[in-house]
């Protein structure tokens, strides 16, 4: 607080510095809402690929296991051993 006097009272002195902290404010408030529209947009991108991740998640899970193909293959020997 006390580093901020010396620059309270160069400003307290200097003629155009309420134009120069009026642009300085704009500047910050452009700032922040740029940052908060990336923000917004990271988040709904975000929104937007979890359902696609998942999906990808669900599709790795759900290919057939060992177990699955073992119980496929008996029935295709049954189909051969029926023809012969």
């Amino acid at each position: 607080m006390y580093r901020l006097l010396p620059l309270l009272f160069m400003l307290a002195v200097s003629p155009e510095s309420e134009k120069k902290l009026e642009s300085l404010n704009s500047f910050i408030v452009a700032t922040k809402d740029t940052v908060q529209s990336i923000r917004n947009g990271i988040d709904t991108f975000h929104a937007a690929m979890m359902p696609f991740m998942t999906g990808q998640g669900m599709n790795k899970t759900s290919s057939p296991s060992p177990e699955q193909k073992q119980d496929e293959v008996p029935e295709q020997n049954e189909t051969d051993n029926s023809g012969v």
